[in-house]
């Protein structure tokens, strides 16, 4: 079963439609597995898109230097975050400043704090990640991302025939995930994977009537339409659509 994902605005948004199957039963305390894999794979893919918007060429994140450097973004999702950058030589030697030809790599360290408001869902959002890229050294043609993050999205909301509410804990890997340079010829992740493994608290109202552990993994292949199989579901993202599309769609539907 494929179904699309599109994102909202620049970065970070997401919409999805939580296009949800017939309920499974008609007892409140029943969860509806389509659904919650459906929800599920909207916040994921709101923290992909969030993923790559961070992935920022190293000229800017030497913009300010290394150390921490707090920054608060006022919009739609608001958002407050802080980074800490750190350069790399070829042996491993910390580097004061970026140098274009010798720093081999660069450690980045965020913290982001967002809410989330749309009409598909709303959540707060708090993510840490702890991202290495290599493939500097010289006259790039490709860099490499690879990290591990953890996020909670605290009451997270979603709304079509039926308000469901969840909370969530997120563990991400980012795998070997390469970026092409020059980034305006090559606007989409050539290859690689970020995986989430995530444990969701299904509430009605203020009581907890179950959790469920789900795995969410997104594949690059260069092109803007990329695959995220949620335990099996699988949903297709377009990376360059800047729309809402108001349903998601199943292949050939």
């Amino acid at each position: 079963m494929k179904k699309w994902i599109r994102t909202l605005a620049f970065g970070s948004m997401v919409a999805l439609g939580a296009g949800a199957c017939d309920d499974a039963g008609t007892e409140p305390d029943l969860i509806d597995e389509a659904a919650l894999r459906a929800d599920v794979a909207l916040v994921a893919a709101d923290g992909v898109f969030e993923d790559l918007s961070v992935m920022l060429a190293p000229t800017f994140l030497s913009m300010a230097g290394a150390g921490p450097d707090l920054v608060s973004y006022g919009g739609e999702g608001n958002y407050t975050f802080s980074k800490d950058v750190t350069f790399f030589a070829d042996d491993g030697t910390e580097q004061e400043k970026y140098d274009a030809l010798l720093t081999a790599s660069i450690n980045v360290v965020w913290s982001i704090e967002r809410s989330r408001e749309h009409t598909f869902w709303s959540a707060e959002i708090e993510r840490n990640r702890d991202m290495t890229i290599t493939g500097l050294l010289g006259e790039e043609t490709e860099r490499t991302w690879n990290g591990e993050a953890d996020a909670d999205v605290f009451r997270s909301r979603h709304n079509d025939e039926r308000t469901r509410t969840y909370d969530m804990e997120m563990e991400a890997t980012h795998n070997d995930v390469v970026r092409g340079v020059p980034r305006a010829d090559n606007p989409w992740p050539l290859s690689g994977t970020i995986a989430r493994d995530i444990h969701v608290i299904v509430m009605e109202g203020d009581e907890v009537i179950g959790e469920r552990d789900i795995s969410a993994i997104v594949t690059f292949n260069g092109t803007q339409f990329v695959i995220m199989n949620v335990d099996g579901d699988e949903f297709e993202i377009d990376l360059a659509d800047r729309g809402v599309k108001n349903k998601m769609q199943r292949r050939g539907g």
